[in-house]
């Protein structure tokens, strides 16, 4: 290799140097500097979509605060019904059939309830319409935003006042 570059003209040197420096600055952008500035890019988009998540778990508290405190009606309580019967059928009325995936008991006064792709609005309404006619609270709540905006995924327990 050494003989080769001696019989080379110093032009030709020079050419293959310069050539040899751009080739080496190519593979830097190309293995270092382009994954970085990919790998930024799709962190601030992160960073974009978890700050639209907590604007909107914010408005979603607030929600729920107004609801909590507006009281609404005295509580009717579950009329004779079990838990189970009160919360399917209110969730099919409100319009959450389609969402509702499962209600299963958990306890002598608590179920389960998993929904997909429930409209956010609805859900909520229907948590309030729970625990001001009939005395139902949410104990806990997982939601999960939805691909589908507007929508939620909720897995909740729900417990009835005795």
């Amino acid at each position: 290799m050494k003989d080769w570059l001696d019989k080379l003209e110093p032009k030709e040197r020079m050419m293959l140097a310069v050539g040899g420096v751009l080739l080496l600055l190519l593979l830097i952008y190309v293995l270092v500097l382009a994954p970085i500035r990919s790998g930024y890019q799709s962190l601030q988009q992160s960073v974009a979509e978890q700050r639209e998540t907590v604007v909107w778990m914010q408005g979603s508290a607030q929600k729920i605060q107004r609801l909590r405190s507006s009281g609404g009606a005295a509580a009717q309580g579950l009329g004779g019904r079990s838990l189970l019967s009160v919360t399917d059928s209110t969730a099919r009325a409100a319009g959450l059939g389609p969402a509702l995936k499962r209600v299963e008991p958990e306890g002598s006064n608590s179920v389960r309830v998993w929904l997909d792709g429930a409209t956010f609005d609805v859900f909520i309404k229907w948590l309030g319409t729970l625990s001001t006619r009939h005395g139902v609270d949410a104990d806990s709540v997982t939601l999960e935003r939805n691909e589908v905006a507007g929508r939620v995924n909720a897995r909740l327990t729900l417990e009835a006042a005795l």
